[in-house]
């Protein structure tokens, strides 16, 4: 079943012991923390990003970004696409080239500012001075505009294919709102996974009572979430026009609900064995389908409420700032267990305004084609559910698969068992001799051996003499003369 290898060091040669080189890579796995393990300690670097990201010392970029947004967005919809396109690309390239070079000290001193500013400046100049750190990202942004005229310019080594900027940045779009949902969803499953109970077996098995007490649960949300939007549209709605006119979008929640939860049964029923595993299962789901009611929710409201547009205006832009933070938070707890570490603690504020550049673009791009910023928005939202909506029981399977894999290897390296050192001797023989190998292995008295009548063998008592031989007694002279 295993392999059991000598090794040597090379310093002398000499036997580094029994090694199992199944044992070796088992110690390695096991040591590393499992999904549900990971999922549990990203709180905290939850709220440490938030904190490096809204940090005074780069409180400029953040505004520079809600300016550059905002004036690129008003130029795409006057009809210079292409000149948005543009802006948005080299900005986004801008950060993204700061982001690979901010772990240089001296960049690190060109993006932030100190700790401490000029105490003797009055707080206007302080204010201005202290957007000095953009222009780094800004200079590499002209640097990546640059290369976009000289590669698909009017006279690009490409071609004019500037045409091609603002659709291609607007079908980026989709990547983008999975990009959110698998956000969201890291950090619902984190929340599911804190403070969980002790891993203990339980009979497996689902419960309907859960089930039933899930569904009026996320119903109860939806009817208050969606008359108090309702009341915020028109006050003068009664609870009875309230749910005629919302009948059809309660049926599709519960529609929805049914769906996932027929999709997700059978990993739900794995998760049943185990006290952890039903707790983390039981909340992922509901967290998850919360998000999913509120995406469609938020399609239904800009379809048949007409929110105003000051509300959608904030709530979109905070929606887009909560999916940047999502996305840097997402790729700096894969990158620390990368050996590539694209993103770090200290690139994660470029990297994520990179980000957050391309993602203002292509809804930008995306409100010139759709004619309106609420129909880029209703699909954004389409898109994060459905994505949530396939993400409930990967998430969920992937988890307990993990860590029911870890479990299994660390009871395959207790159970197993070195063979022991190695020695000069021969190995004993595994095998008892047997009785005839035994007498024959002692040793034989000086007893006579009779025959098998019982008589004697003839000549036991003779003694036997050398026969004589002729010349024996002849003294022979070593010269020898010879005669004629």
């Amino acid at each position: 079943m295993f392999d059991f290898i000598w090794k040597e060091y090379p310093q002398n040669g000499s036997p580094a012991g029994n090694i199992m080189e199944g044992h070796a890579d088992s110690d390695a796995s096991s040591s590393e923390p499992t999904n549900l393990e990971q999922l549990q300690q990203e709180d905290a670097s939850l709220f440490s990003l938030i904190r490096i990201l809204l940090s005074v010392s780069t409180l400029p970029h953040i505004v520079m970004i809600l300016v550059l947004s905002s004036v690129l967005q008003i130029a795409a919809v006057n009809n210079l696409e292409t000149t948005s396109a543009l802006g948005f690309l080299s900005l986004s390239g801008g950060y993204f080239l700061t982001g690979l070079f901010a772990s240089r000290a001296t960049v690190q001193r060109w993006i932030q500012l100190p700790e401490r500013g000029d105490e003797e400046r009055s707080a206007l100049s302080r204010l201005l001075g202290s957007f000095r750190i953009c222009l780094f990202p800004l200079l590499m942004a002209v640097v990546v505009f640059a290369c976009l005229l000289a590669l698909v310019g009017e006279q690009g080594a490409l071609g004019d294919l500037t045409g091609v900027l603002p659709v291609a940045l607007s079908s980026c779009f989709v990547v983008w709102a999975v990009v959110q949902g698998r956000g969201f969803g890291r950090w619902l499953s984190s929340i599911a996974a804190s403070k969980l109970p002790d891993a203990k077996e339980r009979e497996p098995g689902l419960s309907s009572r859960s089930t039933g007490t899930s569904f009026v649960v996320v119903m109860l949300i939806t009817i208050v979430l969606l008359y108090a939007f309702e009341m915020l549209a028109d006050s003068s709605t009664t609870m009875e026009g309230f749910l005629l006119s919302n009948l059809v979008f309660l049926g599709i929640v519960s529609a929805v609900f049914m769906l996932a939860w027929r999709r997700s049964r059978e990993v739900r029923l794995r998760a049943s064995s185990r006290v952890d595993f039903h707790r983390f299962g039981g909340r992922w789901m509901f967290l998850s389908q919360l998000m999913i009611t509120w995406h469609l929710l938020t399609v239904w409201r800009h379809q048949f409420i007409t929110p105003a547009t000051a509300l959608l205006v904030a709530e979109e832009v905070a929606l887009m700032a909560f999916t940047i933070l999502m996305a840097i938070w997402g790729l700096t707890s894969r990158s620390f267990r990368s050996p590539l570490k694209l993103v770090t603690t200290k690139n994660a504020l470029p990297m994520g305004l990179a980000f957050g550049y391309a993602y203002a673009g292509s809804v930008a791009m995306l409100t010139t084609v759709l004619q309106d910023v609420r129909n880029v928005m209703m699909a954004g939202h389409l898109v994060v559910a459905l994505t949530f909506l396939w993400m409930q029981p990967r998430i969920l399977d992937r988890t307990i698969g993990h860590v029911e894999s870890a479990e299994h290897i660390k009871r395959v390296v207790e159970e197993a068992v070195a063979a022991p050192e190695p020695s000069n001797e021969a190995p004993p023989s595994s095998e008892q001799p047997s009785p005839i190998q035994e007498a024959e292995s002692e040793p034989t008295p000086d007893v006579p051996v009779e025959s098998g009548d019982g008589v004697e063998d003839i000549g036991e008592e003779v003694e036997w003499k050398e026969p004589d031989v002729l010349a024996n007694e002849v003294e022979w002279d070593d010269e020898i003369e010879l005669l004629d």
